[in-house]
């Protein structure tokens, strides 16, 4: 059975086929767009307000272990002693409330992982505190004995003044016995502490925001190879549109012109009185009804001519 082809609709099925490409290449482009605002824009937002409050923890970090240095360092002069006893004190609550905004998370620019690890900064923090406390406590208290004791024996100065001989020397204040902590001495006892503040706090920032600035460069690489992505699949489309647009170029005239140049034929025989072969079968639908008219053209001329025949 002969297939009958139509040119409208190889025509129509072409066109659409192009449209559908050129949709196609638009959903493309805002799906990359998308995509960019999306995994681009929005990771860079978010690690650029991580990595500001890295920086500043990082800061506030180093800023502590220097007021605990330098603590030891005046741990004998008691005004530099509460002066960095204070500044230690109020960096650490402003690390603590820093580490608690990051825990929280409202800006969502930590990761599950990244809030995690917070939580470790955040215990390893608290463990600093506990026992630096415990180090301004041991040196506070000494610090109170000895002027306690000194205290005491500038009381006894007047009566022991007064004592002569041996009874003097039996009655003598005894020296003062209590000493402050050496700068080596604090230093053990902080030292689980700070090790703990070190390792888990201050170098996990410091990775953390390594991580961060890696994953902002590698933004670009994310970016161009979206772009990429999206100028094969145009690309893909443009020729596989170019392909559809050929074809019709080439199968649409094709169509046309082999029934035309039969029909054309065909009329000029009749046209001559030449016997002729019935019309052949036209697959074209649009050149059907011109086909079955020549048809019957080419019969009536058939019997008009075998009675002209039998009339002689």
């Amino acid at each position: 059975m002969n297939k009958t082809t139509s040119i409208n609709r190889n025509l129509m099925v072409g066109l659409i086929a192009i449209i559908v490409f050129f949709v196609l290449q638009a959903a493309g482009v805002l799906t990359m767009g998308r995509y960019t605002e999306r995994e681009v824009v929005e990771v860079a937002r978010r690690n650029t307000v991580a990595q500001v409050d890295l920086a500043d923890l990082s800061t506030m970090a180093q800023q502590i272990r220097r007021y605990e240095k330098e603590y030891f360092i005046y741990v004998n002069n008691a005004d530099k002693r509460a002066q960095y006893q204070k500044e230690w004190t109020g960096t650490m609550e402003k690390i603590t409330a820093l580490l608690g905004r990051m825990r929280a998370n409202t800006s969502n620019a930590l990761s599950g992982d990244d809030v995690v690890r917070v939580g470790q900064w955040a215990t390893a923090g608290e463990f600093y505190a506990a026992e630096m406390a415990k180090v301004f406590a041991e040196v506070n208290a000494r610090a109170s004995k000895m002027q306690e004791e000194v205290a005491t024996a500038q009381a006894t100065e007047p009566q022991a003044a007064s004592l002569k001989g041996a009874k003097a020397k039996e009655t003598a204040p005894a020296v003062e016995s209590t000493r402050m902590l050496l700068t080596e001495e604090a230093n053990d006892l902080i030292k689980a502490g700070k090790d703990r503040f070190s390792a888990d706090l201050i170098k996990g920032v410091a990775e953390t925001f390594a991580q961060k600035s890696q994953a902002t460069l590698a933004l670009t690489t994310v970016t161009n190879e979206g772009f990429s992505k999206m100028i094969y699949g145009v690309m893909a489309t443009v020729l596989i549109g170019i392909g559809i647009g050929v074809y019709l170029l080439i199968s649409l005239p094709k169509s046309v012109t082999e029934p035309i140049r039969n029909l054309t034929d065909m009329v000029d025989a009749l046209s001559r009185g030449e016997p002729t072969k019935p019309v052949a079968s036209i697959k074209v639908q649009e050149f059907k009804n011109l086909s079955a008219a020549v048809e019957r053209m080419r019969i009536a001329q058939e019997l008009m001519l075998q009675r002209l025949q039998k009339s002689r």
